[in-house]
């Protein structure tokens, strides 16, 4: 083992290494459930007749359900704690996409599928803020990175279970894997240690008590020292939110109606470079930690991504090229997740980075999640999938990355009181 690798190791084993692993089982188990849905839609349309109109609905009433309970679940995790506020919203999330297995109705589907999407939502804030409390600063950047690897492992996870289940037993099938996470989720809650960061400044609030309502740790962000920093990030999530939910959670139908794959080669397009994709996650995080700044890491991969994706949209004419342009356009514009992650928490200081974390993140990035679903499958029904893609989701990359480049270009491997500083 190299010196580098032996020091880095050494630096992050012990509680940096349990909070790392515990966050990252608990992100990947959390997408793997979300994920379900996604690739269940072509199947839910045949049975209960739905459009894509209607799919369109159910999801923004999903993110519009998922942008609030984030920030509620962000101001109490600053409030009670990270660690029981993690083991409740998976808990809750899972179970309720196990009951999906079981809803008789496509309006029973939709109030299960808010609900927990709703409560999955405030896991992206509370372990981003646990790994970057909990990191040396001088591999904050590479642990933010890696955690954030848990999203295309879930959806890859989930593919790879998802397949032979619908081909055997039908949609509803799939959901019931979901029930296995709430053990699990109890069962991470026993072996994870509070933030440290987070003890000390309870500890400090308790010594020195103040009247605070909930909405105070919101109105702290619009404090001259935040406000410039919370509205463009909270601009660049927004985006970044609608360029994603407008192509991820319709790439399984994509692939069965522009392609004319089965919905077993679509899942298996999707999840399988959803698997490569992490790649990019790894390579953004190292280069955003050691070469470049996080910022321009960002933008560099959000505007590559684009073009990624103009890419896999209008060129692959074999299911080889549509594995290389969808893994492609994965490892940029997804995988500049891992990076952005990063940056987002970082830009808060301990006392509200939860709640920063998830009304300038989560809460941006879902409006974007509630809109541009039914904005593209407006279009789409005007133009077409390849149009309506092009469209609506290439600009938003591009803005994002012009909404990030008005912030300041820190520089990577700072202590957290300094960046607040």
């Amino acid at each position: 083992m190299s010196n580098g690798m032996t020091s880095a190791y050494r630096a992050m084993k012990g509680y940096p290494l349990i909070i790392f692993l515990a966050c990252l089982l608990t992100w990947t188990l959390a997408n793997m459930d979300q994920s379900l849905f996604g690739y269940a839609i072509p199947a839910l349309q045949e049975e209960f007749a739905a459009s894509l109109d209607a799919i369109s609905w159910i999801l923004f009433w999903s993110f519009v359900v998922g942008a609030f309970m984030s920030v509620g679940l962000g101001i109490a995790a600053d409030r009670y704690g990270r660690r029981i506020m993690l083991v409740l919203a998976l808990a809750g999330s899972a179970l309720l996409v196990g009951l999906h297995a079981m809803a008789p109705t496509l309006v029973l589907l939709a109030i299960l599928r808010a609900l927990a999407f709703g409560l999955s939502n405030g896991l992206p804030a509370i372990t981003n803020t646990y790994v970057v409390e909990a990191s040396p600063q001088r591999y904050r950047g590479v642990m933010m990175g890696l955690l954030q690897c848990g999203y295309p492992l879930g959806w890859f996870l989930a593919s790879i279970f998802a397949v032979p289940l619908m081909s055997l037993y039908g949609w509803r099938s799939i959901f019931l894997m979901a029930l296995v996470v709430v053990p699990l989720a109890f069962l991470i809650g026993r072996w994870l240690p509070e933030s440290k960061r987070f003890a000390a400044e309870k500890a400090e609030r308790t010594s020195n008590p103040q009247q605070e309502s909930w909405f105070s740790n919101v109105k702290a962000l619009f404090e001259p020292k935040l406000r410039r920093t919370t509205l463009l990030i909270s601009l660049a999530f927004f985006s970044y939110g609608g360029a994603y939910a407008g192509t991820a959670f319709y790439f399984p139908t994509f692939y069965t109606e522009v392609r004319g794959y089965s919905i077993e080669t679509a899942t298996t397009i999707v999840g399988l470079s959803y698997g490569i994709g992490v790649i990019g996650y790894i390579s953004s995080a190292v280069i955003g930690e050691f070469y470049l700044t996080r910022r321009n890491t960002t933008v560099i991969w959000n505007w590559l991504g684009a073009l990624a994706l103009i890419g896999l949209i209008w060129l692959p004419t074999t299911f080889a090229a549509d594995v290389f342009w969808f893994s492609l356009m994965a490892t940029f514009f997804y995988g500049s997740n891992a990076v952005i992650a990063t940056l987002l928490t970082e830009s808060f200081p301990t006392r509200v980075r939860a709640t920063g974390a998830a009304f300038a993140g989560t809460f941006a990035m879902n409006l974007g999640f509630a809109i541009f679903p039914v904005l593209v499958a407006k279009i789409v029904a005007l133009v077409g999938w390849q149009w309506a893609f092009t469209i609506a989701v290439v600009p938003s990359l591009f803005i994002c990355g012009l909404a990030l480049l008005g912030l300041d270009n820190i520089r990577s491997g700072l202590d957290l009181d300094e960046i607040a500083r």
